[in-house]
């Protein structure tokens, strides 16, 4: 056990800052907010007393933990920034004559106080650099460390909270824990120290800091333990004591135990769950495997269960979808196509072009492999009022009335106002017979129209066919008196003449 090493580390865990507001670790740095007024001069003084200095801002990435860092600080944070005066010493306090040198035998200044050297701060408000006198005494300042052999955080499962040396709690979120830092991992309050990287759990030398015990440490040979005093018990944690009439303390819980006051509650290691008699603690939970004993996760994306990406979640996995896709309502585990626009490009099959398909509730160009938002307002979805959107549309009702059904307005016997719009997203393929279609007034018109046209030619059919049957009926009596006039004379020219006719031919009188 590295005894000296922990100690090293302990003994400037104790050093603290004051007025220490946040902090926060990236890249191998820490930068620490202290809301304390001080000059610029004296705000490095501060810093350099752990090793540091004022924050440099030089990447984008170090701008953004600025902005972060002054989220909730109020007023102007010095930068270690700043722009010295050079040749000062001559009485011009830094200036030169515009001929270009800086030679005098004489000044005569207002006050000898030098203010050409100049100084960077920023605050919330205004994250831009703004130049002043470094001999102000503004709101505070930001500082700046070296972050080496930094320690991964403790625990991605469990609580912990973590009390770093430069003297800010870290958050849970932080990736890079400042070596030195002191962890309590919950809910068994177990402690721990970071140095050299790696993690070094209590007790350890009772020489340091107690070997990190709640009550008191001994030492025996090279083995430390804490103790506690009478009526109470050593926690499972090794260093905490608790009362001897814990509840937990005969409870008899399987794997965990936690306090809540003069209760309990007992838990279970990672993918185990409470059994009914909510202390034992069963096999593992759904998504979880046991392998040696222990509840493992089982990645179910192996069994490529989404139609697009999957990502694997402890005891389960959820699915996305590519860009131009959303999930579908019926089945998270599918895609469909999604357009927000009322124009988009039509997905086409790579080997046959022909074949292309759009999102619900837009048609097909094949012009220009597009697809078109169907306006479902113009086939007359909604009793009143209709509002179309991207691949669907929205009813509403006039003032009085209220939407049912998702499509009909009825009478709002209760009370007034417009009812809430409902969008409905209508499938390419459905058909509108489910629903009475109203017509338009412009749509009466021209069915009139066409009636009206109809009419006509059927009266113009009717006039052509009488025409036609007139003359025919004409030429037949035309015909008929020319054969009785040629009967007629052929008897005149001969009276003597004894003819017989057909029967056929003649008329004869009744």
């Amino acid at each position: 056990m590295k005894d000296i090493t922990v100690m090293l580390a302990l003994v400037v865990l104790r050093v603290c800052g004051k007025h220490i507001n946040d902090g926060y670790c990236v890249d191998g740095k820490c930068f620490v907010v202290h809301v304390h007024s001080a000059s610029f001069d004296a705000a490095q003084l501060v810093c350099q007393e752990k090793g540091g200095h004022l924050m440099t801002v030089r990447t984008e990435k170090v701008a953004d933990v600025l902005g972060r860092l002054l989220t909730s600080a109020s007023g102007d944070f010095w930068l270690g920034l700043k722009y010295p005066c050079s040749d000062s010493n001559n009485g011009l306090k830094g200036y030169r004559w515009v001929t270009g040198d800086s030679t005098t035998n004489y000044v005569n200044w207002k006050s000898n106080l030098t203010v050409c050297s100049r100084c960077v701060s920023v605050s919330r408000k205004v994250l831009k650099w703004t130049e002043r006198a470094c001999n102000n005494r503004i709101e505070g300042f930001l500082c700046e460390y070296n972050n080496t052999d930094y320690c991964p955080p403790l625990s991605n499962d469990a609580p912990v909270s973590y009390q770093t040396h430069f003297g800010f709690t870290a958050k849970e979120e932080l990736k890079e824990i400042p070596q030195y830092s002191n962890a309590t991992l919950q809910p068994l309050r177990t402690r721990h120290v970071c140095f050299e990287g790696a993690w070094h759990q209590a007790p350890w030398s009772c020489e340091v800091g107690g070997g990190g015990c709640e009550y008191k440490c001994i030492q025996e040979e090279q083995k430390s333990t804490c103790i506690c005093p009478p009526g109470f018990k050593l926690d499972i944690n090794n260093v905490t004591c608790s009362k001897d009439d814990d509840p937990c303390a005969h409870v008899g819980c399987q794997h965990n135990c936690t306090r809540h006051g003069d209760a309990f509650a007992c838990t279970c290691r990672p993918g185990f769950h409470l059994g009914a008699d909510g202390k034992s603690c069963e096999d593992c939970n759904p998504g979880f495997y046991m392998e040696s004993g222990v509840c493992v996760d089982d990645n179910e994306c192996m069994f490529a269960p989404c139609e697009h990406y999957c990502i694997n979640t402890n005891g389960s996995y959820h699915c996305t979808c590519r860009q131009g896709y959303i999930q579908s309502e019926e089945d998270s585990n599918k895609c469909k196509m999604h357009c927000t626009e009322s124009k988009c490009k039509a997905h086409c099959d790579t080997n046959n072009h022909a074949q292309c398909n759009c999102p619900d509730g837009f048609l097909f160009i094949d012009m220009d492999k597009s697809c078109v938002d169907m306006n479902e307002c113009e086939i007359g979805f909604c009793d009143q009022k209709c509002e179309n959107t991207p691949g669907g549309f929205q009813c509403s009702c006039d003032k009085g009335f209220v939407l049912i059904d998702k499509f009909h307005c009825i009478k709002n016997f209760k009370g007034s106002g417009n009812s809430t719009p409902f969008d409905n997203s209508i499938p390419t393929s459905r058909s509108p017979t489910d629903k009475t279609a109203s017509i338009s007034a412009a749509s009466l018109l021209g069915i009139m129209v066409c009636i009206v046209l109809c009419i006509l030619l059927l009266v113009c059919l009717a006039q052509c066919i009488m025409r036609r049957l007139s003359k025919m009926h004409h030429y037949d009596m035309d015909n008929g008196h020319h054969e009785i006039l040629f009967f007629q004379q052929v008897i005149i020219e001969n009276p003597s003449t004894q003819k017989t006719f057909p029967s056929r031919y003649l008329k004869t009188d009744t």
